[in-house]
């Protein structure tokens, strides 16, 4: 798992701010690395809720929790952080600048927090394992 801190969220100015993503990576992620691998992590996701749910071992339960946990964060992504960030986030021109700091700090303040199920799942897979 790789977290790419967003050290563009301090003085965001919409002048400025499509340099500081481009300088930090954030621009052709966005436009190379996550068309691609979003849409995929949600049909694994969907694969792994399936496998899970028809499995009947002794890891069941912490399979299927973990694996629907992963599918809930795939949806809040694709429903807020991605929307925004191009939307917003990626046209920092179109955004008045005191609208752009208040969704910049939203955004860099809530985009940490997916990782919390991130590792509670990971967590229950682990238990999953041990399952087997």
């Amino acid at each position: 798992m790789l977290v790419i801190y967003p050290n563009w969220k301090h003085d965001v100015n919409p002048n400025t701010l499509r340099a500081k993503l481009e300088s930090s990576g954030q621009m052709n992620a966005g436009k190379k690395f996550w068309p691609l691998f979003s849409p995929a992590q949600v049909l694994l996701s969907i694969v792994n809720i399936v496998l899970a749910y028809n499995y009947t071992g002794p890891a069941h339960t912490y399979w299927l929790i973990a694996a629907i946990i992963i599918f809930v964060s795939r949806v809040i992504t694709f429903s807020y952080f991605i929307p925004v960030m191009i939307k917003y986030i990626m046209q920092p021109e179109k955004v008045e600048a005191t609208k752009l700091k208040a969704i910049v700090k939203s955004w860099t303040s809530l985009s940490p927090l997916r990782l919390l199920p991130e590792f509670v799942a990971g967590a229950l897979l682990i238990a999953a394992l041990m399952q087997f």
